[in-house]
């Protein structure tokens, strides 16, 4: 009598791999087949593998293996817009640029003035004052303001009404045109654009002793 030892295995359900033990690495395509084929060939033959069961195991496989490919693919296409952006980014250095975002030192007393210009024609004005991060600390609302030179006031305070500690302050400001008509430009700061730096998948502009986004950029000369 042949006596066979049937081998365990574990269906790796698609888009899982098993968690690794003893340094070991997880489970590929590649493993994965072995598994199967090692499965069939001890298999019981008073006992072989259920039909449905192998169906279920290879499907699972077909699974594996296309999630691998499309895991690999958006790797690749990522890769590719990033390598696209610094290109079209580079092509600003060295550019005059202005933007709606500017900072301001407070002092922890006083209130500080947020100056900022709006170009060609009157608009409704909106100042995000905000922290090192780009989180809104206050929104202030300087309502219908004329084309020039404005400023906004700000008494160091949040939008729950506390007060902040002293510091630099970032602030942005937006604007609502008159309704048929584009909406001017805001203008808060226009300097050089000297150099780039990532912040995980965000692209950001330094220009002097600021770092402002490219959303900040209203115009570039």
């Amino acid at each position: 009598m042949i006596i066979t030892q049937p081998v365990t295995s574990r269906a790796v359900s698609a888009g899982t791999t098993p968690a690794s033990t003893g340094g070991t690495t997880a489970l590929g395509k590649e493993d994965f087949l072995k598994l199967l084929i090692t499965q069939l060939r001890y298999q019981d033959p008073l006992d072989p593998l259920d039909q449905n069961e192998f169906l279920s195991q290879t499907a699972q496989f077909t699974q594996l293996e296309t999630l691998q490919n499309i895991g690999k693919q958006l790797e690749d296409l990522k890769a590719l817009s990033s390598g696209a952006s610094l290109t079209q980014a580079a092509g600003l250095l060295g550019k005059t640029a202005s933007v709606s975002r500017g900072e301001t030192a407070f002092d922890g007393v006083n209130a500080v003035a947020l100056p900022f210009t709006l170009s060609d024609s009157a608009a409704t004005v909106d100042i995000d004052v905000l922290d090192a991060q780009g989180n809104r600390l206050r929104r202030l609302s300087a309502g219908a303001t004329p084309a020039g030179s404005s400023a906004a006031v700000w008494d160091g305070t949040d939008d729950a009404g506390y007060g902040l500690v002293a510091g630099t302050y970032g602030y942005r400001v937006s604007v609502t045109g008159v309704a048929g008509a584009p909406a001017p430009l805001a203008i808060v700061a226009q300097g050089t654009i000297t150099g780039l730096q990532t912040n995980g998948a965000r692209l950001l502009y330094r220009m002097g002793t600021m770092v402002v986004r490219s959303e900040d950029i209203v115009e570039v000369q």
